[in-house]
């Protein structure tokens, strides 16, 4: 078993590796208005706040404890991290400061600089145009970003104002939004219903091992361990031709880069009432249910249960299971269980590569740390009247490598994944497996295609085909942060 690295968790902030403990959270979107004063409030008041791995590791040991105990979580703890964008870090450190561009697997990757709203990056995503995002969210230039986290809506909004009183006029805020996590027994799932954040990759120094001896490479089982530098700087990441040795460390340009990371954030807009529409229609059309056809366009039911082990009925026991609802692979389906496009298989498409290589799609890996916003859907709401979706967050250490290759290259592309077929006997010959139809985006906002939303499990020689004519997950807003070290954000930011 390779040696894990030692992970600095007192210098990386909170919500990069496990995600800050939230039922709630605020997104503070501002530009600084006065540098020197702005230092000054975040080194007197602000940073002595600022919530580390180290302190939402030893959060996440007690909540595991209480869980083994069946006890209730009590503390009402605060979550707080600030990152910065290309046009913050130059209000902080002048016209002249370095550029930060990654090399990483020999690629280099400057999308940080260029920003989420570029033409060229924007056009490359097949994003929808800038002037369609939310009209606040782009009336002034976004310096940073505020995540303030907490137990509730009221704790988390009172936090807030303390947070901006300290912090004066020194910044003007250009937008900010509460998002919560879904009540009762929602709570976990994103607004469609289905179970979120199952797949999360594992770090190595930091995740434990559940069964260190036989799965010497997994933290839960089905969850990967992945070496660090593939989320934070400063530490090995993953080989590109073995997908458990470690490779060598992507690097930044500037000496106080170690421990820092980049994150994405997209919010997304879900269409819930059209979703659902859309879904009942074309069930009846193909002859299956809508829970059925809704749950081959995500790979999982709504309850977490893949369809890899539960390919025609929902098993809500596996679902709940997180020592059994992530265990299993693709790559010898050939799409009887679960559809080459389904959302799951394509955003992480585990051994569905040729030999079933993983070393692949582990360099691509992202760690997720979203949460939803906006209210639950009225029952009389057949068109969506209010905005609700998923303020999605992710970290890596190269947004090119990760994020936007898994968007473009994956989800997005309807020959992915390549080189595939169906079962001699059931049609047999190559497959366009189609887009990715809960968050792949065909240029210009076009209509996508899936292959084989009808199961033709466990034999079968159905060809069928669905038609999305329209987007019912829809950026509305997106930016490109730098989330500094502790170190950097005393020594060299203020």
């Amino acid at each position: 078993m390779p040696t894990d690295p030692t992970l600095h968790l007192n210098d990386i902030q909170g919500d990069v590796l496990e995600g800050l403990q939230k039922n709630s959270e605020n997104f503070i979107f501002f530009k600084i208005a006065d540098v020197a004063a702005f230092k000054l409030a975040m080194k007197t008041h602000v940073i002595p706040l600022i919530t580390t791995a180290a302190v939402v590791h030893q959060r996440e040991f007690i909540n595991e404890q209480r869980k083994k105990l069946h006890q209730p979580i009590l503390e009402r703890w605060l979550g707080l991290n600030v990152s910065f964008t290309k046009d913050g870090m130059t209000e902080l450190l002048g016209t002249s400061r370095p550029q930060l561009i990654v090399q990483k697997n020999g690629n280099s990757d400057n999308h940080f600089e260029l920003g989420a709203d570029d033409p060229a990056v924007i056009s490359g995503l097949n994003d929808p145009p800038k002037t369609s995002w939310l009209p606040q969210f782009i009336s002034d230039r976004i310096d940073g970003v505020f995540l303030l986290t907490g137990p509730d809506h009221d704790f988390v909004d009172r936090h807030s104002q303390l947070l901006l009183g300290h912090l004066g006029n020194s910044i003007v805020v250009v937008y900010s939004e509460i998002a919560n996590v879904r009540p009762d027994s929602e709570k976990g799932h994103e607004h469609f219903g289905f179970l979120d954040g199952v797949s999360q990759p594992g770090v190595r120094g930091l995740t434990r091992r559940r069964n260190p001896t036989i799965k010497p490479d997994q933290g839960l089982p089905g969850q990967d361990l992945l070496w660090p530098g593939e989320f934070v700087f400063g530490y090995p990441g993953q080989s590109p031709t073995d997908d458990t040795a470690q490779g060598n460390p992507p690097t930044l340009p500037v000496s106080w880069s170690a421990n820092s990371s980049f994150m994405v954030f997209r919010r997304l807009e879900q269409k819930v009432p059209e979703f659902n529409t859309f879904v009942a229609a074309q069930a009846t059309a193909l002859g299956m249910t809508p829970e059925l056809l809704a749950s081959r366009m995500v790979g999982r039911w709504r309850s977490g249960a893949p369809m890899e082990l539960a390919p025609l009925q929902d098993n809500p026991a596996l679902g709940n299971d997180n020592l059994e609802n992530n265990d299993f692979q693709f790559g010898g389906d050939l799409q009887r269980l679960c559809p080459y496009a389904a959302h799951i298989r394509k955003a992480y498409p585990r051994d569905d590569f040729p030999g079933g290589d993983e070393a692949p799609v582990q360099i691509h890996r992202i760690i997720r740390a979203g949460i939803q916003f906006g209210p639950e859907v009225d029952k009389n709401e057949t068109t969506t009247t209010t905005s609700r979706g998923l303020m999605f967050v992710c970290y890596q250490t190269s947004i090119t490598d990760q994020f936007e290759f898994i968007q473009s290259q994956w989800v997005n592309n309807p020959g992915f994944i390549f080189g595939k077929s169906r079962p001699v006997g059931g049609g047999g010959g190559p497959v366009r497996p189609g887009f990715d139809t809960i968050i792949g985006q065909a240029a210009g906002g076009g209509p996508r295609d899936m292959d084989e939303p009808v199961p033709n499990y466990p034999t079968g020689d159905t060809r069928s085909a669905l038609h999305v004519p329209a987007q019912f997950v829809v950026l509305t807003a997106a930016a490109y942060f730098y989330v500094p070290s502790m170190t950097a954000l005393h020594s060299v930011l203020t």
